[in-house]
């Protein structure tokens, strides 16, 4: 797998989850705040991830640039 996501940069939004064309990014803990706001606790995986590098290369998926090549 040539990607993970940077957990420390992760802002937790979910982006990632909804664009990768694989649906190789999973939520593995959604929780949703008092105030109504949801956070997603994501990873990609290796078993589904065929390194296209769409998630990598289009920079607007995620505001925080979390993903990044291992």
């Amino acid at each position: 797998m040539a990607y993970k996501i940077n957990t420390k940069k992760c802002l937790k939004c979910g982006l990632c989850v909804t664009q990768c064309p694989e649906e190789a990014v999973v939520v593995d803990d959604k929780v949703t705040e008092s105030d109504g706001l949801v956070l997603y606790t994501t990873r990609i995986d290796p078993d589904k991830c065929t390194d296209c590098g769409v998630c990598f290369s289009h920079e607007w998926w995620c505001p925080a640039k979390a993903i990044v090549k291992a």
